[in-house]
């Protein structure tokens, strides 16, 4: 694949508990970075250090994974910067990519990635730019190596005629947009074997040959369009390991007996039965292994409670298919050059709405499906080539009758061969949900943690992803650190956000860890349940930050850190803000001794049509600011949790926030009209202000004339009660004030209990005139 400016964004995120403490140097609070784990992996089964680099890593505590089988041997301080991390591996440690991330005395880190194999590790060692000066490397290892603008790196070894020689790269999945090519050439320097992009693997290549006699081979490595830089790191994996780049089926239940043929080895397609495993990872697949190794990587498969179906040929035209099936099933079958249509036929019922999914490019398949939906007549419904921005087919369909209908699934350009395979799921659409913290940035997982200071609180913004239902959704924890308390109300069935308080209490011990945390409809007779997913990216690229690796995880990150200099106080609003209106709500900081920093405040939540600034300073030496708020005269009526969020610039952010409060959103108390008003400049007159008194309220108000030209005097304030009908402003206007038309509008201001009500309530239209005579001489001066 030729990229042109290249470019990559590594992204962090993640936590579980793994102990390994160290002594505690007092530094000031502090948001701590992760960018880089080198080197990029391990060998499982053997002791490895890596060092840990980013910013504000002072007194590292704890590194935790998001999988088993990796554990914390020895962490050494290096500097701010840097970590020394020694790891083991055990021999049974899932092969593949992990996430890791540390926890320092004043926060956590995002995550990065690393990788798991099980050949030897070593390193790349210039020269080896091209085939002359290939490296010596024994069979059977991993090179970990750098691709430098231009550069193509060279590695010999060598195989026995008949052997297996199986290459893989870890490039992209590093973070890095290295588009790898790789060659494999004999001893005379002819290649044998080129590949640059893979269905598996994407801009990762692998392949996988026979060697043809006895003695050396060298695989070359480049970037496709011989890009490169000091980032552009690389794992690069030689051996006799199995390298089956698809399985058929591509799904299965846990648990369940299945046979399965794996495709891409050289000695050609390998048929095994196998029991489908339980995932124990959401980055898991199928892994495949033999006498000679296992896949630096697992083939992609889908986890699935639907029974599969297999295609029946002939079956590429509506007269060749016989057997009606019942629904929901997964079909799976393989389009070849000669046969490059399959059709499947359903029985369904009037009403139902069905999902039907093609699984092909996810799972590594060459196909570009189309997929159609035909009633019992051949009469098309509805088709889908591409959904959602990717290959791979969705089609929705409301089944207009009882009956059979016919799915036929093909290639776009009307391809096949022996990786056009595909895995088509059909079910009846059933509700989902999940949460997850939601951004703050739009690439990074900045305060995706869950950070809380001892005896403070860090407020999050959940976001709730609902599909084929509305309805109230609740947070469910299970588990959460010790002394650590969540303050979540119920989302509203019209709303995808949910803000949410964590508070440590004084005592709360430090630490932390990775914790569960469900959604429910507050309904418990719907029954729909939803967990916790929360994708990052690792590489990003062109054109338009495209996502070219990301890693999804279903836990929460929740610790513990060391406390901060202030805590931060919201005085709750007693009063609602009314459509039209606005308010200020106070937010107090409470400081410890000899802290006078400022401290920047934000109003991460506001409701549908409630707006505020961004941020708010409480300046240095002070502890109150008022956060102003405003309501549009459609903004959704109803309570609100809202809370504030604070950090203070000391060698980087610290992040506290408020506990969290409750606002109401309600209609206006009255409306008003101002009377249409005409006068001479020098004149006075009277503004009918008409009231119209919505609902009823307490006490005494006052109706303020405001947007009025300069130079004129009025009467302004005026009082009214909740029987008041009209109210009559005087306007009284002199040779200075301006001519021309002017729109006044009323502000009123209504008592609730100890607080009170501000609204726009009404405006008008001022017309002042210039007499003739002066409007004359002004003509005549200015000509």
């Amino acid at each position: 694949m030729n990229l042109i400016r290249k470019f990559s964004l590594i992204l962090l995120f993640g936590l579980l508990p793994s102990g390994v403490v160290l002594g505690s140097t007092a530094v000031s609070p502090a948001t701590p970075v992760l960018k880089l784990i080198n080197p990029r992996g391990m060998q499982r089964g053997t002791e490895t250090t890596l060092v840990f680099s980013g910013d504000r890593l002072f007194d590292a505590k704890e590194v935790f994974f998001y999988d088993e089988g990796v554990e914390v041997r020895k962490i050494e301080q290096v500097d701010g910067r840097k970590v020394k991390v020694t790891l083991y591996a055990s021999p049974d440690c899932r092969v593949g990519e992990h996430l890791a991330q540390l926890r320092t005395a004043t926060g956590v880190t995002e995550f990065q990635n690393f990788f798991v194999g099980t050949l030897e590790e070593v390193q790349e060692s210039e020269p080896n730019s091209d085939f002359k000066n290939a490296q010596e490397i024994k069979f059977n290892q991993t090179v970990n190596g750098t691709i430098l603008l231009e550069d193509v790196d060279a590695f010999r070894f060598k195989a026995t005629k008949g052997q297996r020689i199986s290459v893989e790269v870890e490039g992209v999945r590093l973070g890095y947009l290295l588009d790898s090519l790789i060659q494999v050439l004999d001893a005379e320097g002819k290649v044998l074997k080129t590949v640059d992009d893979s269905a598996l693997l994407r801009q990762d290549a692998c392949l996988s040959i026979t060697a043809p006699a006895d003695g050396d081979y060298v695989v070359m490595l480049r970037d496709s369009s011989f890009e490169g830089n000091g980032n552009a790191r690389y794992r690069l994996h030689i051996g006799d390991f199995p390298r089956p780049v698809m399985a058929f089926p591509a799904g299965g239940k846990p648990g369940e007996k299945m046979e399965v043929t794996f495709y891409g080895d050289p000695a050609g397609d390998i048929k095994r039965e196998i029991v489908v495993p339980k995932p124990t990872s959401i980055r898991a697949g199928l892994s495949y292994s033999d006498d000679l190794g296992i896949s630096p990587s697992p083939v992609r498969f889908l986890f699935s409670e639907l029974d599969n179906v297999f295609e029946a040929e002939p079956n590429n035209e509506f007269k060749d298919v016989k057997e009606t099936l019942a629904i929901p099933l997964a079909f799976n079958g393989r389009l070849t050059a000669t046969d490059p249509c399959d059709l499947f036929r359903f029985s369904a019922t009037k009403g139902q709405l069905l999902d039907i999914k093609c699984h092909a490019f996810a799972i590594g398949s060459e196909l570009d499906s189309v997929v159609a939906v035909f009633d019992d007549k051949f009469q098309s419904k509805t088709s889908n080539d591409d959904a959602g921005g990717k290959r791979d087919s969705i089609v929705r369909f409301r089944v207009p009758h009882d009956g059979d209908f016919y799915i036929r699934i093909k290639d776009r350009l009307n391809r096949g061969g022996k990786f056009f395979t595909y895995r088509l799921e059909i079910d009846v659409v059933k509700p989902a949900l999940t949460v997850g913290v939601k951004r703050t940035d739009r690439f990074t997982q900045r305060r995706q943690q869950i950070a809380i200071p001892q005896g403070n609180r860090f407020g999050v913004i959940m976001d709730v992803r609902r599909s084929d239902f509305k309805g109230q959704i609740k947070l469910i924890q299970n588990g959460l650190p010790k002394g650590v308390t969540m303050d979540c109300r119920p989302s509203s069935a019209d709303s995808n956000i949910m803000p949410v308080v964590f508070s440590a209490a004084k005592d709360a011990p430090f630490g932390g860890g990775l914790y569960e945390l469900n959604a429910a409809d507050v309904d418990a007779k719907k029954d729909i349940r939803g967990d916790y997913l929360m994708q990052a990216y690792v590489t990003l690229g062109p054109p338009n930050n495209a996502v070219f690796h990301a890693c999804d995880t279903k836990k929460v990150p929740v610790a513990v850190i060391d406390p901060v200099p202030f805590k931060l106080e919201m005085i709750a609003p007693q009063a609602p803000l009314v459509r039209s209106g606005s308010m200020s709500i106070k937010i107090v900081a409470h400081r410890d001794e000899g802290f006078d920093k400022s401290i920047f405040i934000q109003f991460p939540f506001r409701s549908p049509g409630v707006g505020t600034t961004h941020q708010i300073v409480i300046p240095k030496g002070k502890s109150e600011v008022n956060y102003p708020l405003n309501a549009n005269r459609n903004a959704q009526l109803g309570k609100w949790p809202i809370y504030v969020i604070g950090f203070c610039e000391d060698r980087g952010r610290a992040w506290v926030s408020s506990q969290l409060c409750e606002m109401e959103v309600a209609e206006p108390r009255v409306e008003m009209q101002l009377a249409r008003t005409s006068l001479k400049r020098g004149d006075s007159a009277e503004v009918v202000c008409n009231i119209d008194q919505l609902i009823k309220f307490d006490g005494e108000a006052t109706a303020e004339l405001l947007g009025m030209p300069p130079n004129i005097k009025t009467n302004s304030p005026l009082t009214f009660d909740s029987t008041t009908k009209t109210l009559t402003f005087k306007v009284e206007t002199n040779e200075k004030s301006p001519a021309g038309k002017h729109t006044p509008f009323v502000q009123v201001t209504i008592p609730h209990g100890k607080d009170k009500m501000v609204s726009r309530a009404g405006k008008g239209v001022l017309i002042i005139n210039a007499p003739k005579g002066k409007l004359k001489e002004k003509v005549a001066a200015a000509k």
